[in-house]
């Protein structure tokens, strides 16, 4: 019988499992050292510890960073954007307010697709959805034919005018599926059906620049459950606060950019419920960063829309304010003064006397906004 609940999230010192028995009304919490080399055996790790048959679990979420660390760090796969002939350049023009008037050290951000990996296709979709000019089809073919040579990892499609007819963006997708059976394929109509032609399409990047990364781990860890005995889909906390199935993250994984610290924050929303407190500030600290989210009126504070490290996205995201220092993160005395983070030490760093440890700035992510740690720092 199916008795237990179980959820999961790794972080970046140790993995956690909480189960809670619906026979019993109990819960039991089990950690795991995080496995950076493969973050499966961290997770296998803390549901083996967690008390629970594996045959019994009824329910199982997880949490997981895996596609914000991915863009944060820069190491996603490498994508080819097809853009409407024309307005290739609209996604590195971006857009032109500054808003840190006052930033010294102000650079624009920096795009995920540099522009030789932008490609101009022909064909028109008019502002009202009528089809002005065909599409290229042989453009199209010719642009898988580049992904492959050039060994992009995904293809990122966002036409003009692509949410008010996809039919350009869908026989694109079946010219790529045909030339690229193996290759991630992002539309921007999908991703993010809203006008404002460079916001879809930096959303529809992000999500072919970390798709990869997400669909091959989700797909690892299911095939590690499953051989471990456990026969319950595996489901995914959402940037919104939902939650979804793998399969479906595995097809919309933009949608898991923020899960692992949104379950902090909804959990903080059913903690104000319970004590009838409607507006709640709740914090999560962790060996990495600090998380900070809103409760007000009793439900999480969200948006529409979303920008980390100054490029934009449009899907609906529980704001979540984070800081670069947690309970692993390098200290170190400069001026007189103490700085902690953005580094995460690790445990062998962390017993080291804060003196004696190297210099670094404070990260500080805000709304998504991330300061480029490798600006000014001395080496490691």
């Amino acid at each position: 019988m199916a008795r237990y609940r179980v959820s999961m999230d790794i972080g970046g010192t140790f993995t956690d499992v909480v189960s809670y028995d619906d026979e019993t009304g109990t819960f039991f919490a089990s950690k795991a050292s995080t496995t950076p080399d493969d973050l499966s055996e961290g997770v296998m790790a803390g549901l083996g510890a967690a008390h629970t048959t594996h045959e019994d679990i009824g329910f199982l979420v997880h949490g997981t960073t895996q596609g914000l660390n991915a863009f944060l760090e820069r190491r996603g796969v490498p994508v080819l954007l097809l853009a409407t002939d024309g307005l290739e350049d609209s996604y590195h023009i971006a857009r032109g307010p500054r808003t840190r008037l006052y930033d010294l050290h102000y650079r624009k951000p920096q795009p995920l697709v540099p522009r030789r990996d932008v490609l101009g296709i022909g064909g028109r979709i008019a502002a009202d959805g009528t089809e002005l000019t065909p599409l290229d089809e042989d453009a199209v073919r010719a642009a898988a034919r580049l992904a492959r040579e050039r060994g992009h990892g995904a293809v990122a499609v966002a036409f003009l005018f692509s949410y008010r007819n996809p039919a350009h963006e869908k026989r694109a997708r079946e010219i790529l599926a045909e030339e690229l059976p193996d290759t991630g394929i992002s539309l921007s109509h999908e991703t993010a059906k809203e006008w404002r032609e460079y916001e879809r399409t930096s959303t529809t990047v992000v999500e072919a620049y970390t798709g990869p990364i997400v669909r091959r781990y989700l797909t690892g860890l299911e095939d590690r459950l499953a051989e471990d005995g456990v026969r319950v889909p595996l489901h995914v906390m959402q940037s919104s606060g939902g939650v979804l199935t793998a399969s479906t993250a595995r097809d919309r994984p933009l949608q898991t950019l923020l899960s692992g610290p949104v379950g902090g924050a909804i959990g903080c929303a059913e903690l104000s419920k319970a004590i009838d407190r409607p507006n709640l500030i709740g914090i999560d600290m962790g060996g990495t960063s600090f998380d900070v989210s809103l409760v007000v009126d009793g439900e999480p504070d969200t948006s529409a829309e979303a920008k980390l490290e100054g490029l934009p996205m449009l899907m609906s995201v529980v704001n979540i304010h984070t800081v670069g220092a947690g309970g692993g993160s390098v200290a170190w005395t400069e001026a007189g003064g103490l700085r902690v983070g953005p580094r995460f030490g690790g445990v062998s760093e962390r017993l080291r006397p804060a003196a004696l440890l190297p210099p670094h700035h404070v990260n500080r992510l805000v709304m998504g906004h991330r300061q480029d740690p490798r600006r000014g720092l001395p080496p490691r």
